[in-house]
C-alpha cells in the first residue's frame, strides 16, 4: 500500500513538472469547491480587467423608394392645406408632381399646385420716411421669424390668417403692424412709416397733460346773418319811433276825421317796423345757430328768412 501511494505521488509530481496539472491539484485529497463569484464591476484578483463589450449601433433606416417619397409628399399636400399651411402644401405638391412619381399622383399634384399658387396670399413690404422718401435697409419679421432681410419690392408667399409684423430699422427703431392675409390676396402692400427723429413734438397742454382740442373758426354765415339782424333791428327802431311820432301828431291835428292819404304812410311805417323786427330776430337766431352748429363740425347748414306783413318767417336746415 505504501508502495502504491508512493507511485501515485511520483506520477503527480511528473504531471506538475510537465505543466499538465496545476500544482494545487497535484496533492488534492478531495473535490475542490468552485470559487465564489466576484461582485459585478470588481476585477478578479491576479487577472487584468476584461474590456466591456459595447452595444452595437442601431441599424440606419433604409432610404425610402421614389414611390414612397411620392406618396408621402402627396399626403402632405392635403394635410398641410387642411391645416392652413398653404406654403408647405405648395412645396409638397411641387415635390410629388415630378416625373418619377406615378402618373395619377403627378396629375393630382399638378392640379393641387396650380390651385395653391392661385389661393396662397402674397405680400409686398414697404417702409417710408415721415419726411418723405423710402427705406430699403429694413428687416421684416413675421410672427417672430425673419421673412425679409431688406425691402426688395418682391412678393413673399405667406399662409392665410392673422400675422404680427415688425419692421426694424437700424437707426429709427421698429414699427409693429398686425394684418390678416386673405386667401387669394396677391401682391398686397403692407406699408409702414417711420417717424422723423428731427420733427418737433406736438404742443401739449401742461395743465391736463393732453393736446389741446382744436375747434373750428366762426362760420361766415354767422357774420352775414348777425349783420343783417343788427340792421333789421335798427330799421325796426327807426320805423317804430317815426310811426309813433307821426301818429301822435295826426291824433292831435285831425283825429278822428283825418284824411286817409295822410294816415296811410303812418300805417306803412308800423308795418315796416314789424317786418324789420321779425327779420332782425330771425337773422340773429340764424347767426347763433350757424355759430354753434358750425363749431361742432356740422357738414351743411342752410338758413332762410322770409319777411311777412306781420313780421318774418325764419327757417334753418341742418344736414348731417
Amino acid at each position: 500500500m505504501k508502495t502504491m501511494n508512493k507511485h501515485c505521488r511520483s506520477a503527480s509530481a511528473l504531471l506538475v513538472v510537465a505543466g499538465l496539472l496545476p500544482s494545487g491539484i497535484a496533492h488534492a485529497k478531495g473535490p475542490v469547491a468552485a470559487p465564489a463569484a466576484a461582485p459585478a464591476g470588481s476585477p478578479t484578483p491576479g487577472a487584468s480587467a476584461a474590456p466591456v463589450a459595447e452595444s452595437p449601433p442601431a441599424p440606419a433606416e433604409a432610404p425610402k423608394s421614389p414611390g414612397e417619397q411620392c406618396s408621402a409628399a402627396y399626403e402632405r399636400t392635403q394635410t398641410e392645406k387642411l391645416a392652413g399651411h398653404y406654403v408647405a402644401a405648395s412645396a409638397a405638391a411641387l415635390e410629388c408632381s415630378q416625373l418619377q412619381c406615378n402618373a395619377a399622383i403627378v396629375q393630382d399634384c399638378v392640379r393641387f399646385y396650380g390651385t395653391l399658387e392661385t389661393e396662397t396670399p402674397t405680400l409686398v413690404f414697404s417702409a417710408r420716411k415721415a419726411e418723405g422718401g423710402e427705406f430699403t435697409d429694413v428687416t421684416v419679421e413675421m410672427d417672430g421669424k425673419v421673412v425679409a432681410e431688406k425691402i426688395t419690392g418682391r412678393p413673399i408667399s405667406v399662409d392665410p390668417g392673422p400675422h404680427n409684423f415688425v419692421f426694424i430699422h437700424p437707426k429709427r427703431g421698429l414699427v409693429r403692424l398686425s394684418e390678416t392675409a386673405r386667401v387669394g390676396d396677391k401682391a398686397r402692400v403692407l406699408e409702414v412709416t417711420f417717424a422723423d427723429p428731427l420733427a418737433k413734438p406736438a404742443a401739449v397742454d401742461k395743465s391736463s397733460g393732453a393736446a389741446p382740442e382744436s375747434h373750428g373758426g366762426v362760420p361766415a354765415m354767422t357774420y352775414v346773418l348777425g349783420g343783417l339782424g343788427v340792421v333789421a333791428l335798427g330799421g325796426f327802431a327807426y320805423f317804430r319811433i317815426s310811426g309813433v311820432n307821426d301818429y301822435n301828431a295826426k291824433n292831435d291835428q285831425c283825429s278822428p276825421g283825418c284824411n286817409p292819404d295822410d294816415v296811410d304812410p303812418i300805417r306803412k311805417k308800423f308795418t315796416y317796423s314789424y317786418v324789420s323786427l321779425g327779420v332782425g330776430i330771425a337773422s340773429l337766431a340764424g347767426a347763433a345757430a350757424f355759430y354753434f352748429v358750425g363749431r361742432n363740425g356740422s357738414p351743411s347748414v342752410q338758413a332762410s328768412v322770409a319777411p311777412r306783413s306781420d313780421g318774418a318767417m325764419a327757417g334753418l336746415k341742418t344736414t348731417f
